[in-house]
């Protein structure tokens, strides 16, 4: 009797696997030997002579450093999480509330979602990318702008503070609103995939529970929250990891402060960067170990 051979690999894992190979060759090659280097480095002291890099051993005191020693580094790690803690809220709730609304049935429902999936489509990191590096050039036309009609061009958090404090109703909280206000461009070129994904979780919910809803006499509010919501559950899982480790490798302080030291304290800025690693490592995992207990998904 002859025995069955038992495939390890499907021919479709054989094809997933061969679209992934490029990236598991570059990060062989390429990233994981800078990956082990800058461990080691993150616990030696470098320096630089006449034989070339000469490593001393420290053990932890760069760590130590870093977490006791440098005012700065923890001020922005801890300053950084609550911004980053608020800005995914307010993403994850925008590009829901847009997402549910694209689902509906209006005129010009295409145009809006085009508009919206622009991002998406042309890549929100090139356009943002371009938009910040042709703001400087772009100055010098702005100023002949505001000679011409004498005021200040709607481009900062400071036109709209100006302009509601000539009706004299300026205050801390408006000034927040105006912040936020003058942040809606970047919002929305942040929010295209999540956009995509909720709109793609939503279409996946099958009608039939709708229907059963109509029925039943449920309020569009009540079908939302024990129907939409718990079986979109999964792609909010989703879209929660892939907005904060976006937000965490998005140019920010912490980045900027280690490309700083990366000059002339690489040791230093090895330590700084495993340390930042380590915090978005433990958020993501604590953000998925509480999420995941409440995911729902349909058999």
């Amino acid at each position: 009797m002859k025995k069955r051979k038992i495939k390890f690999f499907t021919r479709e894992d054989k094809v997933g696997f061969l679209f992934v190979l490029p990236f598991i060759i570059g990060g062989v090659f390429f990233f994981l030997k800078p990956m082990i280097d800058s461990i080691k480095y993150s616990f030696h002291k470098i320096s630089f002579g006449e034989s070339g890099i000469q490593l001393t051993a420290v053990g932890m005191e760069n760590y130590k450093t870093a977490l006791f020693g440098d005012a700065d580094f923890f001020k922005s790690l801890t300053t950084f999480g609550w911004t980053v803690a608020l800005e995914v809220v307010v993403i994850m709730f925008f590009s829901m509330f847009v997402a549910v609304l694209l689902n509906q049935k209006f005129l010009g429902r295409l145009f809006f979602r085009t508009t919206m999936f622009l991002p998406v489509i042309f890549g929100a990191d090139v356009i943002l990318e371009y938009y910040l590096l042709h703001s400087a050039d772009q100055s010098s036309s702005l100023k002949n702008v505001e000679s011409i009609f004498g005021a200040t061009v709607i481009k900062t958090p400071e036109f709209l503070s100006e302009l509601i404090d000539g009706f004299g109703v300026l205050s801390p909280a408006i000034l927040e609103v105006t912040q936020y206000a003058s942040n809606i461009f970047d919002l929305v070129w942040e929010v295209g995939l999540q956009i995509v994904l909720f709109t793609i979780g939503l279409q996946a919910i099958p009608s039939y529970l709708y229907e059963v809803c109509v029925l039943e006499g449920a309020t569009k509010w009540e079908t939302f929250w024990k129907i939409t919501f718990p079986i979109l559950s999964p792609t909010i899982l989703l879209c929660l990891i892939y907005t904060l480790i976006d937000k965490f490798n998005s140019d920010n302080e912490i980045m900027r402060m280690i490309g700083g030291n990366m000059r002339t304290l690489i040791h230093y800025a090895c330590a700084q960067t495993w340390l930042y690693t380590l915090l978005i490592l433990i958020i993501v995992l604590i953000v998925y170990r509480i999420v995941a207990k409440h995911v729902v998904y349909l058999d």
